[in-house]
């Protein structure tokens, strides 16, 4: 299976390794850029990419950022993924904070 992951702390990478050693196809992505993820593909055995490009590479999506980090995510990130693709986030879930981040989001994409 072709999985991409966004985020490539200790969620995403620990997510990269078990699932290339299952045999998975696994692109990873940071905010940095996948010239800073060398260390990680050579440990996890995952393909550095661009957020953009790990939203559009898998039949699952993972989505393994800070809460926080959510709107910060490229504007139209999603665009062309189509619906029946799962995207999984693995944030924690803080009601006031998740609220206010979705609503900042949200205001984001609309311009």
């Amino acid at each position: 299976m072709k999985i991409g992951i966004i985020g490539a702390g200790f969620i995403g990478s620990a997510l990269a390794t078990r699932l290339t050693s299952l045999g998975h196809s696994v692109a990873i992505a940071n905010s940095r850029g996948p010239e800073t993820l060398g260390e990680v593909a050579q440990k996890t055995g995952a393909t550095p990419v661009t957020a953009q490009q790990a939203a559009h590479y898998g039949e699952i999506i993972v989505v393994t950022i800070p809460l926080k980090n959510i709107p910060d995510l490229p504007k139209g990130l999603f665009e062309g993924v189509p619906a029946e693709v799962p995207v999984i986030d693995t944030s924690n879930y803080y009601p006031l904070l998740r609220d206010y981040i979705f609503r900042r989001y949200c205001a984001s994409q609309n311009g």
